[in-house]
């Protein structure tokens, strides 16, 4: 294993390869690492670092050496420890075009059930002319799921819209515009103060299943649910039945537990349901090089990677 030149090992089924190695090529230098394609590897003892969105099918148990972990993605929760090296660092990528991706996801979510797009479109289809009043912003609150760096930019630009916004954090956060509440009285009182909520939570212990009848029943009648978190943190037989009963209208759902959603699950045929494909925050490799460069001098001298992940807390 050579510390001066990394050996890189890419995997994703998402991107070209190419794409992440440009990038990195032009932060680190065409010449100064070695970049191996996965999912095969031919000698996963000499890997220093592995460039993933997740993990590789036969896990990274073999790469014995590795140095880091870095996910391509903001969430780790897909990476699971029992199929990795012990005590290898792992980091989560943050970067400017990610937080750009999720708060234009989040803010037409908001804006098609603010403006009753999801009815307009049911009209549309029946050949129906109904007329709606548009709603101020202001008449519409929207509830964040997590004030963390992406959180708070979704929260943020929301209120700068003019929507009343609360926002919900494991421990107390202040935020200029936003109405913060945090642990088990705050979650209750944001629910009931919600007329659509959004969920970019991290998936831990304490957060899988938070989107369940608990919180469904404390919100208002006809209310919307959007989740750009993670499958985990919504129990899906609580979804519909809180839209059956009509405490929920509609829900907009960007991630899923088994990915690709299957072609047999009720969500495809939900008149109520918008499902998209994991698209509300993508990685784009231009803006995420410089970290990942960071990082990967970073490890290669043993040194705390930037956004590590936090055992203890898992994210």
């Amino acid at each position: 294993m050579n510390a001066a030149r990394p050996r890189i090992y890419y995997f994703s089924r998402i991107d070209p390869p190419a794409m992440w190695r440009d990038a990195l090529a032009g932060q680190l230098g065409d010449d100064a690492f070695d970049f191996i394609v996965g999912p095969g590897c031919a000698a996963p003892h000499e890997i220093d670092i592995g460039l993933m969105y997740n993990l590789p099918p036969e896990g990274l148990r073999a790469f014995s050496n590795l140095r880091a972990v870095l996910s391509l993605s903001a969430g780790v929760n897909q990476f699971d420890r029992t199929r990795m090296p012990p005590g290898v660092p792992l980091a989560r990528s943050v970067d400017s075009s990610l937080a750009q991706h999720i708060v234009g996801y989040a803010k037409a979510a908001v804006l098609r059930y603010h403006r009753r797009f999801h009815r307009y479109e049911r009209d549309s289809r029946a050949a129906l002319w109904r007329f709606e009043h548009p709603r101020l912003n202001a008449q519409s609150a929207v509830g964040v799921l997590g004030l963390g760096e992406l959180g708070s930019a979704v929260a943020a630009a929301l209120a700068a819209e003019g929507f009343t916004v609360h926002g919900w954090s494991r421990s107390p956060r202040e935020l200029a515009g936003v109405r913060t509440h945090a642990g088990a009285a705050g979650l209750a009182q944001l629910a009931g103060a919600t007329d659509i909520l959004v969920n970019l939570l991290p998936l831990t212990d304490e957060t899988h299943g938070i989107l369940s009848d608990a919180l469904f029943s404390q919100m208002r009648p006809g209310s919307f649910v959007i989740n750009m978190g993670r499958g985990g943190h919504l129990v899906e037989d609580d979804l519909l039945a809180a839209l059956a009963s009509g405490r929920l209208e509609a829900a907009t759902i960007d991630v899923a537990t088994v990915e690709p959603l299957p072609a047999g699950h009720p969500f495809w045929r939900h008149p109520g349901i918008l499902v998209t494909p994991h698209v509300g925050g993508i990685t784009t490799a231009a803006t995420a090089a410089p970290q990942l460069a960071e990082n990967v001098r970073r490890a290669m001298r043993g040194e705390p990677l930037l956004n590590q992940v936090d055992e203890g807390r898992g994210y």
